[in-house]
């Protein structure tokens, strides 16, 4: 097979090719400097539709400069106004997102390149496109200048194409799952996700990275990952889907988080499936401790309440941020691992509602060589296919295990989501080894022990140390997670 001639892909990669046909991309070719600051999912979506495996150097070169002239940089904004001006309308690529002023009567636009938050909108556009009111889309869009209809806000959306492959077909991805070993499954789901799988050679390292991925797939999982800096700990969600929503650093308020109750607009929380909040020893929280009790509220059972009303997400929560390392473990000058959190999160209360503490320390840094070069499925498609696994229900699978009686209702919900959440990026299927089911609860323990280890050394006499531990029926012992903490 000839196609794509000059990149050194596997016999692996070849067979995804075939397999994926119409869901695949070389992930190689989403690494052209000509696609920085693009999302991966948007230039992987380019990438699959107009790139043919026989012409694929000229197909990008035709992609590169369709980018070149329709996502102008930000110097050149004013000559994009000024071929608006003069020519009555301007095709562009960019993220769009949309809302509903009920006071005005009016459906509004936000364009970035145009520096424009008021560029009308028609409601048929919107039902056409409803993720243009959750949280936005990228795609090519028409801006049409009508300022005879309204030269107060004279620009509107007159046509929209998203960047989308349409909705995945869940049981064509589940069969996708059964035509692989769980080993070609978990390489596969790495090179989707933009890692080479062998930069990561050790099952556990392989499993540690798809962790970061459990808030997409499970509803209001709260995960924390601290470790040493450039280990990728938001590139992959960052990356993945524009369902997902980074907060790098700064000040956060409620009502960017919550509801903005001057204009009603839904926040953050409302309109993603997963907040990350990188760089989160920077991140400051406005009025304190009022925002910190309604996301503790949120955290621990998918509601807020602002004024008057309560609001409803399944949104999950990623914290993410840097812990010094020695001998590749925590340094030993960290009383307990949650230390490196601003100090308006250190609150027991706080960190008993995070389901689980991913070990970054373990993860090496992220170099050119652990970026994927082989065959995945095209970005968007994988993340909007992780998303729909939230539909999936695995509660009775865990009906039947006995867990230590010290264990409370908190650490039960929280290895039952963990261990949800590992079944759908592993076993989409639904089908496992009993040994593959036992590896997934003692990952999920392991994760819930060390937040339990942190309230006990942070406040021991209300959190006495204890077990996170599993029994299977008919199995003699009791089946702890793996709890070599590197921390008393």
């Amino acid at each position: 097979m000839a196609d794509f001639a000059e990149i050194p892909l596997t016999e692996f990669d070849r067979g995804l090719l075939v397999r994926l046909q119409g869901k695949s991309v070389v992930k190689a070719l989403a690494r052209q400097s000509s696609f920085q600051g693009l999302p991966r999912y948007v230039t992987e979506y380019l990438l699959a539709k107009f790139v043919k495996p026989e012409s694929w150097k000229e197909d990008i070169a035709k992609v590169e400069t369709r980018i070149r002239d329709l996502l102008p940089n930000p110097d050149r904004r004013e000559m994009v106004k000024e071929k608006l001006l003069s020519t009555g309308e301007v095709t562009l690529i960019d993220q769009v997102d949309c809302r509903v002023d009920l006071k005005e009567g009016r459906r509004w636009a936000r364009v970035p390149t145009l520096d424009d938050n008021h560029v009308g909108v028609s409601q048929k556009l919107l039902e056409e496109h409803s993720g243009l009111l959750m949280g936005g889309l990228w795609g090519t869009l028409k801006v049409r200048y009508s300022p005879e209809l309204d030269s107060s806000a004279p620009n509107e959306l007159a046509s929209f194409t998203p960047f989308q492959v349409g909705p995945p077909d869940m049981a064509e991805f589940r069969a996708f799952r059964s035509a692989f070993s769980t080993a070609d499954w978990i390489a596969l789901m790495l090179q989707s996700a933009g890692y080479d799988p062998a930069a990561f050679p050790t099952p556990r390292l392989k499993m540690l990275l798809l962790t970061r991925l459990i808030p997409l797939v499970e509803r209001n999982v709260n995960l924390i990952e601290l470790g040493p800096r450039q280990t990728g700990k938001t590139f992959l969600l960052r990356n993945i889907s524009p369902r997902v929503f980074t907060i790098s650093g700064g000040k956060t308020t409620p009502a960017n988080l919550f509801v903005n109750l001057a204009t009603g607009a839904i926040g953050i929380l409302g309109s993603r499936k997963v907040v990350v909040f990188d760089e989160i020893a920077h991140t400051s929280f406005d009025t304190a401790d009022g925002t910190i009790s309604i996301l503790k509220d949120f955290m621990e059972s998918g509601q807020y309440t602002r004024g008057n009303k309560q609001f409803l997400s399944d949104a999950g929560i990623f914290l993410a941020g840097n812990l010094d390392v020695l001998n590749g473990q925590p340094h030993p000058r960290y009383r307990h691992l949650f230390e490196p959190l601003p100090e308006s999160l250190h609150d027991s209360a706080f960190h008993d509602r995070l389901h689980g503490y991913l070990p970054g320390w373990e993860i090496p840094k992220i170099s050119p060589a652990s970026l994927a070069n082989g065959v995945g499925f095209v970005t968007d498609y994988f993340g909007e296919a992780l998303v729909r696994l939230r539909e999936d229900n695995h509660h009775q699978r865990f009906q039947h295990l006995q867990f230590d009686p010290g264990m409370t209702r908190r650490d039960h919900v929280a290895v039952e989501k963990l261990a949800s959440g590992y079944i759908k990026l592993l076993h989409p299927d639904g089908n496992m080894t009993r040994e593959e089911f036992r590896a997934i609860l003692d990952m999920a323990c392991e994760l819930r022990q060390r937040v339990h280890d942190q309230l006990a050394t942070l406040a021991p006499g209300e959190f006495r140390p204890k077990r996170i531990s599993f029994k299977i029926p008919d199995e003699p012992e009791p089946q702890p997670g793996d709890r070599e903490l590197s921390m008393p």
